[in-house]
């Protein structure tokens, strides 16, 4: 209601508006209609949008982006990096 306020709108027609952020990939963030927005925003992106409610909109999950054959042969474990790596050096440098 205080954003159609703000822009000069009925206040009684927030009901047949959503408020959205436009997030990066395409991707949306709808709030919910009592929320504080400061708090549930997505900080990446400022960008946001006021529309007039619809049928639920339907958008793919982002699809990861391929990973490159040399991420697969490194794919050291995160507890000791240094070590697997140094390992692998060895292990290299012996046989």
């Amino acid at each position: 209601a205080k954003v159609l306020e703000k822009h000069n709108q009925d206040k009684n027609l927030a009901h047949d508006y959503e408020l959205v952020q436009l997030l990066p990939d395409g991707r949306e963030l709808v709030f919910p209609p009592m929320e504080n927005i400061f708090y549930a925003r997505n900080g990446f992106s400022l960008d946001f949008l006021l529309r007039p409610k619809g049928p639920p909109r339907k958008t793919p999950p982002p699809t990861p982006p391929p990973r490159s054959p040399r991420a697969r042969e490194m794919d050291i474990s995160a507890t000791f990096p240094k070590i697997k790596a140094t390992g692998r050096r060895i292990a290299r440098a012996l046989f």
